[in-house]
């Protein structure tokens, strides 16, 4: 009976410790994160507004409305252009809820200004290829961001590090040629 206590005790000391170990898929994350910062992409967990508010998910068991606030992890890229360059505008879009992803409208400006043409063109050419789950995309001049409902692929991470990389090598470009006319 002591031996029985004992092993009851252990048990209920164990147990917490071990249910704050992470999972399988938290450590994948973890994995797309170390890549990412190893590629000096910056990693930043935030909530952003929902592209798709009307959902259930944000309505209590009352029936109480809840603030659409979806939590994502931001990818951040530094341009390495210096801010005197930063002759392209700033841009915000967001993913249009029931679209296809590979089309050209895949994604819209969520700002009250439209959507430069240099910007629609880098869109075009680049965003196809991202994952559904990437929700939002900022240029904000000096930083390109990538908003992203984490999952745990590497591939859906390495897709997301090359439009990084390869995004600001082009919004440098852009911004490059829009400086000389």
């Amino acid at each position: 009976m002591v031996y029985l206590f004992i092993g009851l005790v252990l048990m209920m000391l164990i147990a917490p410790i071990v249910s704050i170990l992470p999972g399988k898929s938290q450590k994948q994350i973890m994995a797309v994160r170390r890549a990412a910062m190893a590629r000096g992409i910056s990693v930043e967990l935030t909530t952003i507004e929902d592209p798709n508010p009307d959902q259930d998910k944000y309505r209590t068991s009352t029936g109480r409305a809840l603030p659409p606030k979806l939590q994502v992890a931001a990818y951040k890229g530094l341009s390495r252009m210096s801010s005197s360059n930063g002759a392209l505008e700033t841009f915000q879009v967001q993913r249009t809820p029931d679209q296809d992803p590979s089309s050209p409208d895949a994604f819209h400006s969520i700002t009250d200004a439209s959507l430069p043409e240099a910007c629609r063109t880098f869109l075009a050419q680049y965003a196809s290829a991202l994952p559904t789950t990437v929700q939002q995309i900022i240029w904000d001049g000096r930083q390109l961001n990538v908003y992203w409902v984490e999952q745990p692929d590497h591939q859906m991470g390495e897709k997301i590090f090359t439009f990084i990389e390869e995004g600001l090598q082009c919004l440098a470009e852009i911004s490059s040629i829009s400086k000389t006319d």
